[in-house]
């Protein structure tokens, strides 16, 4: 029996002989603040190829970049980001807890103004097509849904349907992106499709199954499972499906998956994967 072939191609996944995405995990967590402005422009000098962020909606339903529904971890406030209006966020210093690579706080005294959460609008019109996205849809219930919605129109108005792909541990959530969304917009599989898909390939069952989503985003190990083999990698890319893995940070974890033939790597040092990439000859 064949192998599912109707996935439509896309920019997630790589043919076989091309470097790997370089992605930046919430615009590369220990090189910049998580989630900003500052990180997001930064890492595109840098020169990586995707951007990845998390996705929260505030009072005023701004769809901004922030990872936790609340703020006390990132920035020098506290509450949830859906207590607070966009304008009333940046006043925040989301620099405040940053530690760089020397063990310092370079934003703690001095907030940088570019150290805020950004929203998509202005992130799409700022990168346009300059770069990919994966865009993860932290809100869950009434609120996850019209966060959903919102992407959605977003990606459609700016003409994004094929350079982002949208992803959410919140099954609920991502089923409703699924009905609601433009048939274009990639998606990832969420946590427990992932599984099953991955269940099913290493048990032998996995030729009879079929899924809606074009790839997956997935540790290198998960309870001691080792998820980032070449065999594992074959089976995903035979179901015409992408794999990126995360989060990457090793140099030598960095060299096996890419030998390994991963689509992409999702990192906070993203300085290290682009010198490994030189290394290996990219």
């Amino acid at each position: 029996m064949p192998y599912f072939k109707h996935k439509k191609d896309t920019p997630f996944r790589i043919e076989q002989g091309e470097a790997p995405l370089v992605i930046a995990h919430g615009g590369a967590k220990k090189l910049y603040p998580e989630n900003t402005i500052l990180a997001f422009e930064s890492v595109v000098d840098m020169g990586v190829d995707t951007l990845e962020m998390d996705l929260c909606m505030t009072k005023d339903k701004k769809l901004i970049t922030h990872h936790n529904l609340t703020i006390d971890e990132t920035s020098n406030g506290s509450g949830k980001v859906a207590d607070y209006t966009y304008e009333e966020l940046t006043q925040f210093n989301f620099g405040y807890h940053f530690q760089d690579l020397n063990g310092s706080y370079p934003y703690r005294d001095d907030k940088h103004e570019k150290a805020v959460p950004m929203m998509v609008e202005e992130l799409f019109q700022e990168f346009d097509r300059d770069v990919t996205y994966i865009m993860e849809i932290k809100d869950s219930g009434a609120l996850g849904k019209q966060a959903a919605k919102q992407l959605n129109d977003l990606i459609v108005a700016y003409g994004l349907e094929e350079y982002v792909c949208v992803a959410s541990f919140d099954e609920d959530v991502l089923d409703y992106f699924l009905e609601i969304k433009d048939e274009d917009i990639i998606v990832s599989l969420d946590y427990d499709t992932a599984t099953e898909f991955i269940v099913a390939n290493l048990i032998g069952y996995g030729i009879f199954m079929d899924y809606e989503g074009y790839g997956m985003q997935l540790p290198i190990e998960e309870m001691g499972v080792p998820l980032g083999n070449r065999y594992l990698q074959w089976k995903i890319h035979k179901n015409d499906m992408f794999v990126h893995y995360w989060t990457i940070d090793d140099k030598e974890d960095m060299k096996y998956l890419i030998n390994n033939g991963a689509d992409g790597i999702i990192s906070d040092r993203v300085d290290l994967l682009l010198e490994v990439l030189e290394e290996m000859g990219y």
